[in-house]
């Protein structure tokens, strides 16, 4: 069995009800209104399950402010335990692929992918979730990072983007697909979904603000706030187009027909650095020291763009360096040591640093706090949100 079937997800809905007093439901086509619902899991492969295993759900709620979404979370917690012991509790190969998806609504506040994409350091959520470079967790940097590195080619200074030139950018490239762990296409929907956490996020981890606070942070800042985050943000990429220029001309790849897909190489400075993979867009995978073992992964670039997108795999494993969170080293040695002269640069300026991230967004939080409690403002923060949990569970015992 490869999909959840109707019965056992009427099962799985039943003993939910008699666990939690909730009115879990099953159904057959995708719900019209909110509610408690048990779902097949498409998304889980189940060929390689222990045997005792039959199928995965999703677990899908109405919207809830945070405290009462984080107290149906200790009620699944509790559940699940309950109907499988501790299966889905420890991280192993049959539950990496599961994961927690949170969705927000802010109600009468605006969600910017400007302020996100400037304010989220998801590169450092996405490493401690073990999120990294998988297929729907992409990041909004690789979204808008090729037309940034075009942009800054024929304007090195970056006086083009200064002022609102940025915001304009960043909101007309926004990643707004199932590829990205921020999937901005939802708001058409009235929300966003955000996929950086994984599983063990769900079972082991702190509470629901706590985890979602870099995020909503970044979302709450007012636009009086944002300029030094823009400016670190155009000073990074200024960083990054400088050392494309340099090392543009050691890139090279070839692709070759296939039954079904173009395939090939790319090559940085004479050797082999990673593998490509085209059918319409293309998608870079970066060789590790072991066979079979990619260290970086990009998705759904066009042809013409791929030193672009090496360089944005560069900036990524140079900023997973300097927080200490590189997974393994990259096979192409030339590479390496152009990656780790790269992360070097970015130490040099302080200001670009994750932790010099989390302290502004901190500091901004802070004052607009203050301000909050002024008898003269009437304002409120994105605090008192609504957030959907997606819970993707793994198989239950039969």
């Amino acid at each position: 069995m490869d999909l959840a079937s109707p019965a056992y997800c009427r099962f799985v809905a039943a003993r939910l009800r008699e666990l939690t007093g909730r009115r879990w439901a099953a159904l057959a086509k995708p719900p019209r209104r909110p509610g408690f619902y048990v779902v097949p899991e498409y998304g889980l492969d189940p060929l390689h399950w222990p045997r005792d295993r039959l199928a995965g759900v999703e677990l899908l709620t109405p919207p809830l402010p945070l405290n009462d979404a984080d107290a149906v979370r200790r009620e699944l917690i509790d559940a699940i335990y309950e109907l499988d012991d501790d299966f889905n509790f420890i991280p192993n190969e049959f539950t990496e692929d599961c994961g927690w998806h949170i969705n927000i609504d802010a109600g009468e506040q605006r969600l910017d992918p400007d302020r996100f994409i400037v304010g989220v350091d998801e590169l450092a959520i996405l490493s401690r979730n073990d999120r990294l470079f998988s297929r729907y967790t992409g990041t909004q940097r690789h979204a808008v990072g090729i037309t940034l590195l075009r942009h800054l080619a024929h304007d090195s200074s970056g006086k083009f983007l200064a002022g609102a030139a940025l915001d304009n950018v960043l909101l007309d490239r926004a990643g707004r697909d199932k590829g990205y762990a921020a999937n901005f296409s939802k708001l058409l929907n009235g929300y966003l979904e955000l996929r950086h956490f994984s599983a063990d996020s769900f079972f082991n981890g702190a509470s629901l603000t706590e985890q979602i606070e870099p995020i909503t942070v970044a979302l709450e800042l007012w636009p009086s706030q944002s300029a030094p985050l823009d400016r670190a943000f155009r000073r990074k990429f200024d960083v990054l187009a400088h050392w494309l220029k340099r090392h543009r001309e050691k890139l090279s790849w070839e692709l070759h027909p296939g039954c079904i897909v173009a395939e090939g190489r790319v090559h940085f400075a004479g050797s082999p650095l990673g593998s490509l993979v085209a059918n319409g867009f293309v998608e870079v995978n970066l060789f590790g020291r072991e066979e079979y073992d990619y260290v970086a992964t990009i998705r759904d670039i066009e042809l013409p763009d791929i030193a672009e997108a090496v360089a944005l795999l560069a900036l990524d494993l140079a900023e997973l360096h300097n927080l200490n969170a590189s997974r393994s080293l990259c096979a192409n040695k030339p590479f390496h040591s152009a990656m780790l002269k790269l992360a070097a640069d970015l130490r040099k300026d302080a200001e670009l640093s994750s932790a010099a991230q989390t302290k502004f967004l901190l500091d901004a939080q802070a004052r607009r706090h203050l301000k909050v409690c002024s008898p003269d403002n009437d304002f409120s923060d994105i605090s008192g949100t609504w957030a959907t949990l997606h819970a993707s569970t793994a198989p239950l015992a039969r």
